[in-house]
């Protein structure tokens, strides 16, 4: 018997780590700025696969005058050092008994190179699926690439994001989106899921 799929989001919805956090409050504050705010476009471009991490870097680099070193070696550590709550990864694994897990994120080839093997996700998951990877997000193509992962009925597969928009899409697919607020966080998404399975 196929398990329906069951779609998770990384960050803002297992992980809420960041880019460079681990630097002086100052210094983060000036690479958000430069990045983040003023080259939007890089960042969109980032997680289609058009740039490199290292590019990137170079690009950060130039707009802070920070140092280039300084900066790859802070964004991989951070990239490691990511954490997810184990009670989070224990639903997951739990409801993989019951459904096809797939985690869908439009990242970077940082969570490929660097997340992915330093949490060992590979083994709480089915898919990973990276926009990076895939050269394309979520939205993109209307939302074609939840289509090319889904295992069965598209009808019964569930999302479980903090994006308005993407659950708002996944809805129009035809799937079940439960979106992750404060209110409603994700731990309570999984628990309900599971106990709707069991």
């Amino acid at each position: 018997m196929t398990h329906p799929t069951l779609f998770i989001d990384f960050d803002g919805t297992l992980c809420h780590g960041r880019f460079w956090q681990s630097l002086p409050e100052d210094a983060y504050k000036k690479v958000q700025t430069a990045l983040f705010l003023e080259r939007k476009e890089v960042v969109k471009n980032w997680m289609r696969g058009l740039h490199t991490a290292e590019a990137v870097t170079e690009v950060v680099a130039e707009a802070t005058g920070l140092s280039y070193s300084l900066l790859w070696s802070i964004l991989v550590r951070d990239s490691q050092s990511f954490t997810i709550a184990e009670e989070l990864l224990e639903l997951v694994d739990e409801l993989r008994q019951h459904h096809h897990t797939v985690l869908m994120t439009d990242n970077m080839d940082t969570f490929t190179r660097f997340t992915v093997p330093a949490l060992h996700l590979e083994q709480h998951f089915d898919v990973i699926v990276n926009s990076f990877d895939q050269k394309r997000c979520k939205k993109d193509e209307n939302g074609q690439i939840f289509r090319d992962f889904c295992v069965g009925p598209l009808e019964q597969a569930v999302l479980i994001d903090d994006s308005e928009n993407g659950c708002q899409l996944f809805t129009e697919l035809g799937g079940t989106a439960y979106m992750v607020t404060n209110e409603e966080p994700t731990l309570g998404h999984l628990k309900n899921l599971l106990h709707s399975v069991v």
